[in-house]
């Protein structure tokens, strides 16, 4: 048996034969026991109200609980406001399902996030979570003004488990959780992300079409478990950014595995694009869409013309890569779509397509319209995908259960 075959069903056993403790273990490991134990509230003096920036508190309970070795921090129930706060090794945040966080106003729009994942040395920080206690406590993007926002920018962290939230969206320009890689100028490598359990995260509001609830650009051996987003893509996996160029296209994503990933809404619950990537395996199942323009899109490998002169060409997944079990439910007018993609979409559909676009940002060119199709599929690589693979396609026409590019229709074909 080949070594890439014995690494796919390793993977694989553990989602068929044992429960579901065993099987987040495989991705992220539990501390024992916390050296020290503290509340934002009660040992550092927060007020607990949207008016007041609670980021310099936090940040100062975090490095506190660090220095001592690592611990947890409670952040009980209340209104918060905190910005840019970076994670420390060893920490462990609990915040009371009765909490909402906000980011707090700021006087410029440069880009910036609310918690930042990540060492600045190539070496990674370890054994972090920031996860709802007695249920799914709240960020809240509805009232910033500075659209340029990430929740959780996720860049060199080993171990770690972010779950029980919702996001409340309001067609901020970035993926809600997204993962880069770290680039250190003195050093001939990126560094990324690895073993990692993502679960229980509801994307509420509407999220732009661009991005959505989770965009990887890199990781390996991270588990996405029970996600669901309105508007945007719950989960995209595609890796282009100008600092990847350096790895020559290679040792992207790695054993990325879904389960149970939702949209409604939106553009799409699942998307794969390799752009470039030379990507390892993905094993995503149980996919639901709601009037999105897809539930699945796997689109080609390309290089654009800067990619070609550095001898970048067409990436892709894995041909051990798996998509399965995917469930699309039609709806005439709420979906995500654009234009590039109405080529897909029957003659008798296309005058339901709104007329105005639905943000103002430079990828704004999209539009609320029907459901195109279930799954979009146009690689130019192969993975284990089939028609059989669609177990629901309720309200489509027999051919938009999955369209290609043999398909597609010109608007002088309509009449």
């Amino acid at each position: 048996m080949k070594i890439k075959q014995i690494v796919f069903l390793l993977v694989i056993i553990p989602f068929l034969g044992f429960g579901q403790i065993d099987i987040e273990s495989n991705f992220y490991t539990e501390p024992i026991s916390f050296k020290v134990t503290k509340n934002l509230k009660k040992d550092f003096n927060v007020d607990a109200l949207f008016e007041t920036d609670d980021s310099e508190e936090l940040q100062k309970a975090i490095d506190c609980i660090s220095k001592k070795g690592g611990g947890k921090l409670i952040i009980p129930k209340g209104n918060y406001s905190f910005t840019d706060i970076v994670l420390k090794s060893n920490v462990h945040i609990e915040i009371d399902s009765d909490a909402v966080i906000r980011p707090f106003k700021r006087s410029n729009s440069k880009n910036y996030f609310i918690f930042l994942l990540s060492s600045d040395t190539k070496e990674p920080i370890e054994n972090v979570s920031v996860v709802g206690l007695d249920g799914q406590f709240i960020i809240d993007l509805s009232h910033t003004e500075h659209k340029r926002v990430r929740c959780f920018s996720i860049r060199n962290i080993h171990n770690f488990k972010l779950s029980n939230f919702k996001i409340i969206d309001n067609y901020t320009l970035f993926a809600s959780l997204e993962f880069l890689p770290l680039e250190i100028k003195k050093e001939d490598k990126l560094f990324s992300s690895k073993n990692g359990l993502i679960k229980n995260i509801d994307g509420l509001g509407i999220a732009d079409y661009g991005y959505g609830l989770v965009q990887v650009r890199t990781g390996k051996n991270i588990l996405f478990q029970n996600l669901s987003g309105i508007g945007g893509t719950t989960l995209r996996l595609e890796g282009h950014l100008k600092e990847l160029r350096a790895i020559g296209g290679k040792d992207n994503m790695e054993n990325i595995i879904g389960r149970n990933i939702r949209c409604k809404k939106g553009n799409a619950a699942l998307m794969l694009s390799p752009h470039y990537i030379y990507n390892g395996l993905v094993d995503i199942r149980d996919i639901t869409a709601i009037g999105c323009g897809f539930a699945v899109r796997i689109d080609s490998g390309f290089a654009n013309k800067d990619e070609k002169k550095i001898g970048l060409k067409p990436g892709y997944f894995s041909p051990e890569s798996v998509v399965s079990n995917v469930k699309a439910t039609f709806a005439s007018s709420e979906a995500q779509i654009k234009p590039k993609h109405y080529k897909f979409m029957p003659c008798n559909l296309r005058s339901e397509i709104h007329k105005t676009p639905i943000t103002p940002f430079p990828h704004g060119d999209s539009y609320n319209g029907p459901s195109i199709a279930a799954v979009v599929y146009n690689p130019n690589y192969k993975i284990n995908f089939s028609k059989k693979e669609v177990v629901l396609a309720e309200g489509f026409q027999d051919n938009q259960v999955v369209v290609t590019s043999k398909g597609t229709i010109k608007d002088s074909d309509c009449p």
